[in-house]
């Protein structure tokens, strides 16, 4: 199928105002296949006045995913944009391919997503554009669905938050009406009510159309009032004046406004605004956050009170110096409040899973890593306080988990300090939670900054491995893995056996990845990693368990004739590995208040066998008793290897009882 050049005609199919983007007829990211849906979203903007405030953001782009993003805007007094002909970046991941950007022409409206109401204008309009779509591809109501309805894994979007089956039900009701009655401009439903929700309320009467317009504003560009509310009648005509003296004045006057009141809009956050469940952002995730914000707007409100001084420079003597001084202030303030709103959407975004359905499995997770950090930190050999705010969890698509250390400076924050740690957990582990031993793995890269181990670790692997007549060469490759290593010598410590069944689960790759070797890189050949856990497990009490995890990784893994190792890294293994777990976990450190990790972390048979037995309980969906949270996943893997019950009973079992903690 070409280019869908026929969606500005489809869209005057109705009463409403429609607005040709330029270039709209050859904008795509390639040909439609052919129409089987149309996707309904919402922009989340930020900006809760104005009209159409996402235009540019839907036919450009943003800067992690290339534009245009709708077929159509939809603005919040009804208007329709036409942006693009061809295949919009709009529907991401879904769970049927003909609901993908292939076969789905998507339409955008603008709203905030956390409104319990829109307006009614709005509802009409995005109804009856979706009718004449629908008419003229030839579909039903029922392949007009929400971003929410499509998205996989379920769950993932929440966009549009209204009802879908009551929105068909009003498309439905529009059916027959090619040309449904006209709508108010926008001037004059500036102050109309807003509407619940649901959109199942009867369509305002019509009001007398608007009179034609023989303005010269260009036909692309949103046309006047741009902010609801701010007119509500009739503009008065009144004579032509001077753009000399006017426009540059209101021009030069407008970009401090317009910069405050885009700095404004980014708020502090609220924990209110995210629920009221147990899974939202505690008060000290939310506090933090804000905190950072704020010393973003610092440096952000002095550069705008320049620019406002240089305004009014520019207005008293519009001199081309003191011009471009305010221009150039304008585009410093809007770079950096640009960057700050990109604080404040990777916040928004993480906090806002926790009203999606994956909230409680997330909660979940946070109370694993708490637990964690509990333990440590209560059996230090020296008093010290837990650090604050703990871990905050969450998910991710991907292969693998990731974590991300409190003050260490991120890019996704602008090289910002990162207030509190970050554990990220793919979608694929949080379905299966006997895998999510991981979640030990990536509280322990934190661990190992909070206690002050960072440098301590390595220096203790170095000696280790020298004095045990390791070739330094091959004593700085292990050297160089330190912070995996640690995070699987705690994450061994912190869960036993289980720990080692999902690291199994994560490394088990083809063979050539199992023995891949790189030069410079942090991650352990996989091969070793197992042998490594296996070594500690042993030294734990758990000899004939980790005889069996290493007669399984060896079966497995053969050592193969080739490889990409170093021979003298294969060779000098048996000798490496028992002198790396003695100096990361049998070596007293500082950090510790002179005691070991073996001595901090404490996990023995019989905690193997709690875990077992909190596996029947679990396997039965009763309580599994008062063991630690971590131990859960263990007592979840020992339900699932013993087929003690199904896969999902299991899962929902694990969530169920970790909520209610």
């Amino acid at each position: 199928m070409p280019y869908l050049t026929d969606l500005a005609g489809v869209a005057r199919k109705t009463s409403l105002e429609v607005i040709e983007v330029p270039g709209w007829e050859t904008r795509g990211r390639g040909e439609m296949s052919d129409v089987r849906a149309v996707v309904c979203h919402h922009t989340a903007t930020l900006n809760r006045t104005a009209d159409m405030p996402s235009l540019d953001t839907l036919v450009d782009g943003r800067p992690d995913l290339t534009g245009p993003l709708a077929h159509f805007g939809l603005s919040r007094s009804g208007k329709v944009y036409v942006i693009a002909a061809g295949r919009c970046n709009h529907a991401g991941t879904v769970r049927d391919p003909s609901w993908g950007n292939s076969h789905a022409i998507g339409i955008e409206a603008e709203a905030t997503g956390t409104d319990a109401t829109w307006p009614e204008v709005q509802l009409a309009a995005f109804a009856q554009l979706c009718r004449v779509l629908i008419d003229h591809f030839g579909l039903s109501a029922s392949a007009v669905l929400g971003h929410k309805e499509v998205a996989d894994p379920p769950g993932r979007k929440i966009d549009p938050n209204f009802d879908m089956p009551a929105f068909r039900a009003r498309i439905n009701a529009l059916s027959g009406t090619a040309n449904p009655p006209a709508l108010a401009p926008a001037a004059a439903l500036s102050s109309s009510p807003t509407v619940p929700v649901s959109p199942t309320l009867p369509v305002s009467p019509a009001l007398p159309p608007a009179p034609a317009s023989d303005s010269s504003w260009p036909s692309w560009l949103p046309s006047l009032p741009w902010f609801e509310g701010e007119s509500s009648g009739p503009v008065p005509v009144t004579a032509p004046r001077s753009v000399e003296h006017d426009v540059l004045p209101a021009y030069l006057s407008g970009q401090a406004l317009n910069v405050r009141r885009h700095l404004t809009a980014l708020r502090d956050f609220r924990r209110d605004e995210f629920g009221g469940q147990p899974a939202r952002p505690s008060e000290g995730h939310v506090q933090a956050v804000n905190a950072l914000l704020a010393t973003l707007r610092g440096p952000l409100n002095t550069l705008v009170e320049r620019l406002d001084r240089a305004a009014d420079a520019a207005q008293t003597n519009p001199s081309p110096h003191r011009i471009g001084l305010a221009l150039d202030l304008k585009t410093q303030a809007h770079d950096l409040v640009r960057a700050t709103e990109r604080v404040w959407d990777f916040y928004f975004e993480l906090f806002g899973q926790r009203q999606s359905a994956f909230g409680d499995w997330l909660d979940a997770c946070d109370r694993i890593t708490l637990d964690c950090y509990q333990h440590v930190f209560m059996h230090l050999g020296n008093e010290r306080s837990i650090p604050a705010p703990p871990p905050f969890c969450y998910m991710r698509t991907g292969f693998s988990p990731a974590t991300f250390r409190r003050g260490i400076p991120l890019r996704r924050l602008g090289r910002q300090l990162n207030p509190f740690p970050l554990v990220q957990l793919p979608y694929h582990r949080l379905v299966n939670p006997w895998t999510i031993g991981a979640i030990l793995h990536e509280v322990s890269h934190n661990l190992q900054n909070e206690l002050q181990l960072e440098q301590a670790v390595p220096a203790s692997i170095r000696h280790r491995l020298r004095a045990a007549g390791v070739p330094v060469a091959i004593s700085n490759i292990w050297t160089r893995w330190n912070r995996e290593i640690f995070g699987d010598m705690v994450g061994c410590l912190l869960g036993g056996e289980a720990f080692v069944s999902s690291l199994m689960d994560v490394i088990g790759r083809a063979p050539a990845q199992a023995f891949g070797y790189t030069s410079r890189s942090v991650h352990p050949t996989p091969y070793l990693r197992t042998f490594l856990s296996c070594e500690l497990l042993r030294r734990m009490g758990f000899p004939e368990r980790a005889a069996e995890f290493s007669r399984a990784w060896s079966e497995l893994y053969p050592v193969p004739r080739e490889s990409m190792l170093p021979p003298k890294l294969l060779s000098t293994a048996r000798t490496a590995i028992p002198a790396v777990v003695e100096a990361v976990c049998y070596t007293p450190f500082k950090g510790l208040g002179g005691k070991s990790l073996r001595q901090v972390i404490f996990f023995e048979p019989r905690h193997q066998a709690m875990i077992e037995e909190a596996g029947v309980r679990l396997a039965k969906g009763v309580d599994p008793g008062v063991v630690p949270e971590r131990f859960l996943i263990g007592a979840v893997r020992s339900a699932l290897d013993q087929h003690r019950a199904e896969p999902d009973r299991l899962m929902r079992n694990f969530y169920t009882q970790l909520a209610r903690r």
